[in-house]
């Protein structure tokens, strides 16, 4: 069935950060909140004429980081019965790096996943966005 049912979590994640939301409402009256907000690690930038493979290295290594902390998080949560749906929000790279890491407990929780940035978006039009693409999905 398509939908944003009870417990169900958002994850919302970018290059700068994530929201990790939680449907506290019913699939026909969701009702998101915020579970928590994660700090995405910061990117140093050289102060030189370096070459552009070094910051797009550096890219690489600060998505890989995030994405274990993302991944982490959820399995914690996993582990005390929580998130038994998963709804995942990212752009391609850090949504790759994040799918990469998770286990087969987690990647079997995920209901839908989306290349794409919501994190700077209000609550309810992340709502709009994911019940839309869930019911494309179905």
């Amino acid at each position: 069935m398509a939908g944003l049912h009870r417990g169900t979590w958002i994850v919302a994640a970018c290059s700068e950060g994530a929201m990790i939301l939680e449907n506290a409402g019913c699939v026909k009256q969701p009702d998101l909140r915020l579970i928590d907000r994660m700090d995405a690690p910061a990117i140093p930038r050289p102060d030189d004429a370096r070459a552009a493979h070094e910051v797009t290295d550096r890219e690489r290594l600060a998505t890989s980081a995030f994405a274990v902390q993302v991944v982490g998080r959820l399995a914690r949560e996993a582990a005390r019965g929580r998130a038994q749906r998963l709804v995942l929000a990212a752009e391609a790279p850090l949504l790759g790096a994040i799918h990469d890491r998770l286990d087969d407990d987690l990647r079997a929780r995920i209901v839908l996943a989306m290349p794409t940035t919501l994190t700077r978006r209000p609550l309810g039009e992340i709502l709009t966005v994911v019940h839309k693409a869930l019911e494309r999905a179905a």
